[in-house]
């Protein structure tokens, strides 16, 4: 299993304390998925987040010109990174489909489990809410970046 201190060196548990994380770690489900495994499908109802402890996955979204499967890469997130976090915050169907590049170990957190943080740690679930709002920023930045860039490519083909 991994330690209370491998997640609060994870952006999500950043500055989380050693007394709350000890509270935390029983929450958290540990779940193991092998390569080329589908850990959650696009559509689907979904409730948790995934903390990568080790092995990285590749997200894939479904678009009308999705040659695959699955549909278009559109990141690959490895030891660290999480997904899943839209669904503790607007409990909608899942956006895309993450599966597992190679073997792949998570822990997960359920959006119950968020609120039994909530309960009893009040200042932690603050923080906690705080440090996945501070993610969603910086993955809405990086598409606004890669919005412009796609625009700025795509106008340099309209001048010939």
């Amino acid at each position: 299993m991994k330690t209370a201190r491998f997640l609060q060196d994870q952006p999500l548990f950043g500055g989380v304390d050693d007394q709350a994380m000890t509270a935390i770690m029983p929450l958290m489900r540990e779940l193991d998925f092998a390569a080329g495994e589908v850990i959650v499908e696009e559509g689907e109802d979904g409730d948790s987040l995934f903390v990568i402890c080790s092995g990285s996955v590749e997200v894939l979204k479904a678009s009308p010109e999705s040659a695959g499967l699955f549909g278009k890469r559109i990141a690959v997130l490895k030891t660290g990174d999480v997904f899943g976090e839209m669904e503790l915050i607007d409990t909608q169907r899942r956006s895309a489909t993450v599966r597992a590049l190679e073997p792949v170990s998570t822990l997960a957190l359920s959006n119950g489990d968020l609120f039994c943080i909530h309960e009893f740690d009040p200042p932690t679930f603050t923080l906690i809410v705080m440090n996945l709002a501070r993610e969603l920023s910086r993955r809405l930045r990086s598409i606004d970046d890669l919005a412009v860039r796609c625009m700025a490519s795509n106008s340099g083909d309209d001048s010939s």
